[in-house]
């Protein structure tokens, strides 16, 4: 038998287990934990999510919310649970700020990564109207020959934070971070002139814009978005910062790889699947599809840089 049949053989096996697998699952109920309250940008998300895979696997997918402990109990929940793919952490990468940070002792390596969901919705820096700067290529020069004289908002510890020290670190400037969580806190702050930069919404943003009342600097994500065509990324204009929000899948440490493949496939649909794409058109989100490979490589490169970023702003403990 020659190399090439044996190879074949090799992968007919395969891909006939997972068919296998992908058969027996689901054979319950799968809980999708998120954990924070209803209502959030997460559960949203959570929830066209969940519409989908019911549809897509012809189960029942529900949106369980485990709120409190900053996560952890919702991690908890997850973590002991049999690894047979029926109950699945829906969360973004805080989880990773978490652990680098010393808020949890729960990180990456406690899961198993099955996919990315989709992205949250596109993010862009914004300024006052009046403010000196039009791109974000601008505002860095500036702080740049300012150090520490320019002022960014973020939610001190949280995922803000770490962009503004991605600025810091790749820009090599020292911007002044000063704390506002809520959206309607930057923009108050942005606006009355006490905070000069902060990152929002696009599609917020965009109102805003055109009611004269602020200014977008530059995109945050990697690349273009096809919603919001009027607005550079960060990387375009020469500033070396971008920032991706994932929301990802986590399971059980153990899990069975055929299975984790067979879930990971069933996500695969979401792009073309006509009412999840109404529905995260609407959320102003995206999917891309990432196989499983593809889904660890990006999960281990941004808790590499998280972890970077919170050592960079002394916030690691690790």
């Amino acid at each position: 038998m020659t190399l090439k049949t044996l190879f074949g053989a090799a992968m007919a096996v395969t891909f006939s287990a997972v068919a296998a697998v992908a058969a027996d699952w689901p054979t319950k109920p799968v809980q999708l934990i998120v954990p924070s309250k209803p209502g959030g940008g997460t559960d949203v998300m959570a929830r066209i999510f969940a519409d989908y895979l019911g549809r897509e696997t012809g189960g029942d997918v529900v949106v369980v919310n485990v709120d409190g402990g900053g996560g952890s109990i919702a991690y908890n929940q997850v973590m002991t649970a049999a690894p047979d793919g029926h109950t699945i952490l829906f969360n973004h990468t805080g989880l990773l700020a978490g652990y680098h940070t010393g808020h949890s002792a729960i990180g990456l390596e406690d899961f198993t990564t099955i996919g990315i969901a989709q992205s949250y919705a596109p993010q862009v820096y914004a300024v006052a109207a009046d403010a000196p700067w039009d791109t974000m290529k601008q505002f860095v020069d500036d702080a740049r020959a300012n150090p520490g004289k320019r002022t960014v908002a973020v939610s001190l510890g949280r995922t803000t934070h770490f962009i503004a020290g991605l600025i810091m670190m790749n820009e090599d400037v020292d911007l002044k971070l000063l704390e506002a969580s809520a959206e309607v806190d930057k923009v108050a702050a942005i606006q009355g002139g006490h905070i000069e930069m902060g990152n929002l919404g696009a599609g917020s943003a965009m109102q805003y814009e055109q009611s004269g009342d602020m200014k977008v600097l530059c995109l945050l994500d990697p690349e273009p978005h096809p919603a919001y065509p009027q607005y550079e990324t960060c990387i375009q204009q020469g500033v070396n910062v971008s920032w991706l929000a994932p929301l990802v899948l986590w399971g059980p440490k153990g899990m069975d790889p055929d299975l984790v493949k067979a879930i990971n496939a069933a996500t695969a649909n979401l792009a073309t699947d006509t009412a999840a794409s109404e529905a995260l058109a609407k959320a102003d989100s995206v999917f891309t599809y990432y196989d499983v490979d593809a889904a660890n490589a990006l999960m281990h490169s941004e808790d590499e840089k998280i972890g970077a970023l919170a050592e960079k702003l002394g916030l690691s403990d690790r």
